[in-house]
Formats: structure tokens, C-alpha cells, sequence
């Protein structure tokens, strides 16, 4: 029998893994479509592919239920992937995704502000050997390209998501993660529209050759990650369970030795150790630490 800890790093571990896999497969969609077109492809696929598992739950969800859903929608698909998005059209890759990844940062702020969940030292080491590491991991001395604004969309990005995983583990202990995840994407990926709408792009575009790259970030991605990412948190603090968004770049770096055949670098290896470091610290409670 797997213990309720165990299910959740189990949990936290899938996440990950899938979560990594976003550069990879998004950096091979680049001149195929438009980010702002994927986003709502990716997030309405993810929603309707589990809106069966929502009708068969038959839950009851009141008016104020759907406004969260909505706000919740809006906060992670527009604003926060959206973010992301014109970051990186506007300036650096590597520079939007060390910002991302580093939003366990901002899930403590919101954590200790709306879960009242109490911060230990090991947290505050795992987000210091955290952000250390994934600057050395993607970070590339020598290369321009940030812009004031794109740094600053890198930053709301991983605010509001750091918002939006706080909101999430709130909500998901009145309400199942599958209702949820189904919905806020639903709706959050309509809101899309008039975005794509003003920028006089088709609303619904789904190039052939991309067809199984974009059901895989629609259906796994945005939908199957999304869920299990909120059940590690329905079992673990919400700024212990955000730690592990520390790995996402050392394993997206090791995912791209495998599929695109780039190399690992010695400042690359050693922003893997502290990460790794990091992360062992934060879910090593100490005796010391349980009592404080």
C-alpha cells in the first residue's frame, strides 16, 4: 500500500517530467504556429478531452464556483502563458524560462498569505540553490536580447502562476482537480479569442504535420500534467510541492541531450547538482524544523 506522501511525490514526479517536456516540443512548433494559437488549442483540448470525467462526476457547482473557475482560467492561460509567450517573442528564451521557473518563489509569498502555511529554513535554502542552479543551467554569458518589457512579462508570469497554484490547491480540497482543470482551461482558453481575434489570427488553426506534437501538449500537457500536479498538492504544502519546478530545467536540459542530440555543459552539470541539492534539503525535514 503506497503511503499518501509517497502518492504525492509520485505525483510531483510525473508533473515534472511532462512539464519539462513544454521546450521541447513547443521549440519544434515555432514556425508552424503561433504561440497565441497554441495556447487556445493546447488549453481546449485539455479542458474537453476531461469534460466527460466532469459530467460522470455530476458535482454541484454554484455561480460563485464558476466565477473562480473563470478567474482561475484567465489568471493561468492568458495572463500567466500568455505572459510567457511575448516574453519570450520579446526577448530571450532562456531568460523567460529561468524566470518561470522560478515561481516556487512567489507560491510561498501567496502560501503564506492565503494557506497561512509557515516557512522553514530548508525552503529558503531550496529556493536559493534552486534559482542558482537553473541561472547556470539555461543562463548563456555573453548573449543580448532582453528587453525591459519582456523581463518584466517573465516576472508576471511566474507571479501569476505561483497565484494560480495557490488558488488551485485552496479550491481543490472543496472540489475535485478534474472539474476544475476542465473548466478553468475551458473557459480560460475562450478568453483567447479576442486576443487572437485583435491580432487577426484563426481562431482555430491545427497544422497537419504538427497534429500529434499539439494533441500531446493539448491532452498530456495541458490537461493530464495539470491534474496531477493539483492531486501532489491536495497531499503536500503548496510551497514544498512548487519546489520541484526547480527540476524542470535539468530535466528539459537532460530531454534535449535525448531528442535534439545538445550537449551538457560543466557550468550545466554543477546548476544540476545545486538544484538537486535544493530540492533534497527542502524535503528533508529536520527534527529542528518541525518543532520551530
Amino acid at each position: 500500500m503506497i503511503s499518501e506522501k509517497l502518492k504525492g511525490y509520485i505525483y510531483l514526479g510525473i508533473t515534472i517530467l511532462i512539464f519539462s517536456t513544454l521546450e521541447v516540443v513547443s521549440s519544434s512548433l515555432k514556425d508552424l504556429i503561433h504561440p497565441y494559437q497554441l495556447i487556445f488549442i493546447r488549453f481546449m483540448l485539455g479542458g474537453l478531452a476531461l469534460l466527460p470525467w466532469v459530467i460522470a462526476k455530476k458535482e454541484s457547482i454554484s455561480k460563485k464556483d464558476w466565477l473562480f473557475f473563470a478567474g482561475l482560467g484567465i489568471l493561468n492561460t492568458v495572463i500567466s502563458m500568455g505572459s510567457l509567450q511575448l516574453a519570450i517573442s520579446m526577448g530571450k528564451a532562456s531568460t523567460a524560462a529561468i524566470l518561470i521557473s522560478s515561481n516556487p518563489i512567489f507560491v510561498v509569498l501567496f502560501s503564506v498569505l492565503l494557506l497561512k502555511e509557515k516557512v522553514y529554513k530548508n525552503n529558503i535554502i531550496c529556493m536559493v540553490l534552486g534559482l542558482i542552479g537553473i541561472i547556470l543551467i539555461i543562463y548563456k554569458p555573453g548573449s543580448t536580447g532582453d528587453t525591459p518589457l519582456s523581463l518584466l512579462l517573465g516576472v508576471i508570469s511566474s507571479m501569476t502562476f505561483g497565484l494560480y497554484t495557490v488558488l488551485g490547491k485552496k479550491k481543490a480540497d472543496n472540489i475535485s482537480s478534474i472539474t476544475m482543470i476542465s473548466l478553468s482551461a475551458i473557459i480560460g482558453s475562450i478568453c483567447t479569442i479576442p486576443i487572437l481575434l485583435f491580432m487577426k489570427l484563426p481562431v482555430l488553426y491545427f497544422p497537419k504535420e504538427a497534429f500529434f506534437r499539439i494533441m500531446y501538449l493539448g491532452l498530456i500537457l495541458s490537461g493530464f500534467a495539470y491534474i496531477t500536479f493539483i492531486e501532489a498538492l491536495k497531499i503536500l504544502s503548496a510551497s514544498k510541492g512548487s519546489m520541484v519546478f526547480f527540476l524542470k530545467p535539468a530535466v528539459a536540459a537532460i530531454l534535449a541531450v535525448i531528442f535534439l542530440n545538445e550537449t551538457i555543459s560543466i557550468r550545466t552539470l554543477f546548476g544540476m547538482l545545486l538544484v538537486a541539492a535544493g530540492i533534497f534539503i527542502n524535503f528533508y525535514k529536520r527534527d529542528t524544523d518541525k518543532r520551530s
